[in-house]
């Protein structure tokens, strides 16, 4: 398991300078309720106090931070908070730039939408920071080729009408 985590390139999320300020805010609240309710000494406030920041402070850790994506193997992993979700290269058909504003695991409205099947939900919306980098990484691995600012997967019928 080592040795495979060796080989995975990760690629940190790019943070647009809006959103700093945004994350910030929820903490510092929830640190200043904290503070002012020890102060005043009484249980239920400061349970209420430290409740809050210990809340906040899930949410951080179990959906936020580290926020990164990895490419190795035959697979990319979104990873954000504890989560994981792991993207099989083959299954990947699509991936191109969008300012989609959705929930996503991504920092950035600067977005990449990876397609890897039909509907909505076998689609992911990430924000890689070096992103030419990374995508040159994920067409190399995942056998996918450029067209424009998109990469797609060889049309398998193409390949089967020479036959």
């Amino acid at each position: 398991m080592e040795l495979e985590a060796k080989l995975i390139r990760w690629y940190k999320s790019k943070v647009d300078w809006w959103l700093v300020p945004l994350l910030a805010v929820p903490p510092v609240v929830a640190s200043v309720v904290a503070t002012s309710s020890a102060r005043t000494g009484d249980p239920i406030q400061m349970a209420w106090g430290f409740g809050s920041l210990l809340f906040v402070t899930g949410i951080y850790i179990g959906l936020v931070f580290p926020m990164r994506y990895g490419i190795g193997g035959d697979r990319l992993i979104v990873r954000f908070g504890v989560c994981r979700q792991n993207v099989l290269f083959q299954n990947i058909l699509e991936v191109r730039p969008t300012r989609n504003p959705l929930s996503s695991p991504a920092l950035s409205l600067d977005r990449l939408h990876i397609q890897f099947g039909k509907g909505i939900f076998k689609a992911v919306m990430i924000s890689p920071a070096q992103r030419e980098q990374f995508l040159s990484h994920l067409a190399q691995s995942a056998g996918l080729h450029r067209d424009g600012d998109r990469l797609v997967r060889p049309n398998n019928d193409d390949r089967d009408a020479g036959r």
